[in-house]
C-alpha cells in the first residue's frame, strides 16, 4: 500500500492520454449514466486483475455493528469473575509502574 501511495506522487508521463481517459469517463457518465460507468470500471478492474497489475485493494467491509441491539444474544457473563479480573489487571498495571520507577 505504501508503494501505491508513492506511485501516486510520480509525475504523469503522458498527461494527454490521462486527460483522454478522464474525459472518456465523463462522457460515459454524461451519455449513459453512472451505472454504465460503474460497469465499465468494474470490467477494467477485472481485466487489470487478469493482467496482474499491482492495484490497491478494493475490499470494503462494514464498519458498523451489523447486528441490532434487539438481535444480540444474551451473554451469560460472570460479573464477579469479571470484576476480579479488572482488579487484577489494575493491580498488575500499578505493579509495573512502581517497578519501572
Amino acid at each position: 500500500m505504501i508503494f501505491y501511495e508513492f506511485r501516486q506522487q510520480l509525475p504523469d508521463i503522458d498527461p494527454e492520454e490521462t486527460r483522454d481517459w478522464l474525459d472518456s469517463l465523463d462522457e460515459v457518465v454524461g451519455r449513459n449514466g453512472k451505472n454504465r460507468a460503474e460497469f465499465l470500471i468494474y470490467q477494467l478492474l477485472k481485466r487489470a486483475s487478469t493482467q496482474k497489475l499491482d492495484l490497491p485493494p478494493t475490499i470494503q467491509t462494514p464498519y458498523i455493528n451489523t447486528i441490532g441491539p434487539t438481535q444480540e444474544p444474551w451473554f451469560p457473563g460472570d460479573e464477579e469473575m469479571e470484576r476480579r479480573i479488572r482488579r487484577l489487571v489494575r493491580w498488575n498495571a500499578v505493579a509495573m509502574v512502581v517497578r519501572a520507577n
